[in-house]
């Protein structure tokens, strides 16, 4: 059974601006406005508060205590060739991290050190604040895609003085650019064009932005990959759960969740290990996003894990490019017993989840109907039932 995809939604657009409650009342609220517009070029073109990271020798021997007891079968992954290299370790200029949300630059709290031998860069490690003021190891980057490690390419960088941060989105690289001050103007440098990458030979810092031309670029590429992949998925919301593919999926599903903590396990309504040895999938449920317009199948199911006829927890599979499916994820037991429990679940044809509603759509009477997960208000489940419009009003709001 197809769900229809023709209807056109209107998204009307707003432009919102932010303000503290406290400047919210008579004349405050007003000269706020003004203010607001009449310094809007200011604001926009304010520099980038640099967060500084003071390098101290204990936060120093942290990190090199911490190579030093790695196992030397994976020395190859952090570049480190010969053992002589661990004795001449030393930490460089910290690099703070931000990631682009909602067109807005924010700090992710997070600084990545390089880590040097004899002068000479390694790899990158992760350092964050703890709670108590103090700082932890959070991880390392090495051997990252691309034709270099990061920090040798960052290391090589001829602008390397005039850094002040880097940038992620969500990619494979963990830093896609690097953030300069040059002539008193930030300037936003990509890592890697991998749009040149034949044979890894794409090209590093090519490509110069400004914040506002950085988020347009950004911009139109997600448009340009969801289009790309909602027109592989087109008419492909039926998933069937084939032998090869259940196979496969419960493969990876036992391999995966037999390596879980006990904590964990009840997390995901599994009370003892032996329920392991009997799970089975149930109906997978296809996902729709509100796009273009259009009510639009995103690709991926939610196929619910059952353990004697109860449902235990969800996993997400993913129809990739290459017509391939792969699992990508979990979700707890509460959404999954939720969906088992509803008194409709036969007539459930997909599912829509923003950030401020869910809804399960269901097939009755010849009509598609909308039906909130949890009603924000009074936390009741299944309750409130909606047609598209009134669906596209409730997320306007």
């Amino acid at each position: 059974m197809k769900i229809v995809t023709s209807y056109k939604l209107r998204v009307t657009s707003y432009t919102r601006l932010r303000i503290k409650p406290a400047m919210t009342k008579g004349i405050f609220f007003t000269c706020f406005l003004l203010s607001a517009f009449c310094f809007l070029p200011a604001a926009l073109n304010a520099q980038i508060e640099i967060k500084e990271l003071e390098l101290t020798p204990e936060m120093e021997e942290m990190v090199i205590t911490q190579i030093k007891n790695l196992p030397e079968e994976e020395y190859f992954l952090y570049g480190i060739t010969d053992r002589s290299q661990l004795m001449n370790l030393h930490i460089g200029k910290p690099i703070p991290t931000y990631y682009l949300f909602n067109d807005t630059l924010q700090f992710r709290n997070l600084w990545l050190v390089p880590v040097m031998s004899a002068g000479d860069p390694l790899f990158l490690a992760h350092i964050m604040p703890k709670n108590d003021g103090q700082y932890k190891l959070r991880g390392f980057n090495y051997m990252a895609g691309g034709a270099a490690p990061i920090a040798e390419s960052i290391h090589n960088y001829k602008h390397k003085d005039l850094i002040i941060g880097s940038v992620s989105v969500p990619s494979r690289r963990e830093v896609d650019y690097l953030i300069i001050r040059k002539e008193n103007q930030d300037i936003f440098v990509q890592m890697y064009d991998e749009i040149t990458d034949e044979y890894l030979k794409g090209e590093y810092f090519k490509n110069e932005f400004s914040l506002s031309e950085l988020n347009n670029h950004l911009n139109e590429e997600r448009m340009e990959a969801q289009k790309r992949r909602y027109a592989q998925v087109a008419n492909k919301s039926e998933l069937i759960l084939t032998l090869e593919l259940t196979e496969m999926l419960d493969s990876v599903l036992f391999s995966h969740v037999k390596n879980w903590p006990d904590w964990m396990l009840s997390y995901y309504g599994i009370k003892e290990r032996s329920q392991l040895e009997h799970l089975h999938l149930g109906k997978p449920i296809p996902d729709y996003t509100i796009a273009n317009e259009n009510l639009t199948f995103t690709g991926r199911w939610r196929v619910p894990v059952m353990g004697d006829g109860e449902p235990l927890f969800l996993i997400e599979v993913q129809l990739e490019d290459n017509g391939q499916y792969r699992w990508v994820g979990s979700g707890s037991a509460a959404f999954a017993k939720i969906i088992h429990n509803y008194e409709h679940k036969d007539l459930i044809i997909g599912l829509i989840q923003s950030m401020k509603n869910s809804f399960l759509i269901i097939r009755k009477d010849n009509k598609d109907i909308f039906v909130e997960v949890r009603d924000p208000a009074t936390r009741e489940v299944l309750k409130n039932e909606y047609s598209l419009s009134e669906v596209l009003n409730l997320l306007k709001k």
